[in-house]
């Protein structure tokens, strides 16, 4: 099978489009012909060597895709060949086939495309944790969403809201700020305008991402407010 490949840390220049040999179903898992494959930051940081990857050189990227099920391995008995089905934290996803276990697998709905199934899971699971296990977020509750624009900003914008709760974004340019607020965000501050003196004292969670704002995040929060710091590492 084709896999995209590399065999020593740096950019996007050591990687390589080779044949591996094939994935191979086994007890509880599935074989995938894959149709789509997310990118995420985390696949950049660890064809850099920033990350944790599993095995050894040639290395092949990738934890988040979409596919047709090929293959049945020993034991499964939930999915038939032809089923469109979608994964997330499942290594050596950059390739033509993908072995996964079935806890890792999730069927796509008719009416979702293989391509959106494939980007959505690792930001979508993201900001669902965030807005119901970091914090619960409660009917009026008023959230500061960092990077309110990016990935996982877009889709924990659209959870709070559907929470009942208001969104407060954080971006760095006028064009990311009219992204967040057709999805909902009732205010978006430009992190130039002094945002920390305008909101201190009226933030219950602030979802901050940045790590240099951290110390300005908790300012504008009310007393027992809560700050939640996220780090995007996956191991």
């Amino acid at each position: 099978m084709k896999a995209l490949v590399f065999n020593e840390f740096g950019g996007s220049d050591v990687l390589q489009y080779v044949d591996i040999p094939d994935a191979v179903a086994g007890k509880g898992e599935i074989l995938l012909e894959m149709t789509a494959i997310g990118l995420n930051f985390a696949d950049i940081y660890r064809r850099k060597g920033n990350y944790h990857l599993v095995g050894g050189a040639p290395y092949v990227l990738g934890y988040e895709g979409a596919g047709v099920v090929v293959a049945l391995g020993e034991d499964v008995t939930d999915f038939t060949i032809g089923d469109r089905v979608a994964f997330v934290d499942v290594p050596l996803a950059n390739a033509e086939l993908v072995a996964i276990p079935v806890t890792q697998a999730i069927p796509i709905p008719d009416l979702i495309g293989d391509d959106i199934a494939a980007s959505v899971l690792l930001q979508g699971l993201t900001a669902s944790y965030l807005a119901k296990d970091s914090y619960a977020i409660k009917y009026g509750d008023v959230a500061l969403v960092h990077a309110v624009a990016g990935g996982v900003g877009q889709m924990l914008t659209q959870i709070i809201t559907s929470l009942g709760g208001k969104v407060i974004g954080l971006t760095s340019s006028e064009e990311k700020a009219a992204i967040a607020q057709k999805l909902g965000a009732e205010e978006v501050l430009l992190y130039s305008d002094g945002w920390a003196e305008k909101l201190t004292g009226k933030i219950d969670v602030v979802y901050d991402s940045v790590g240099s704002t951290l110390m300005d995040s908790f300012q504008t929060v009310r007393e027992k407010g809560t700050v939640v710091f996220l780090r995007y590492v996956r191991w």
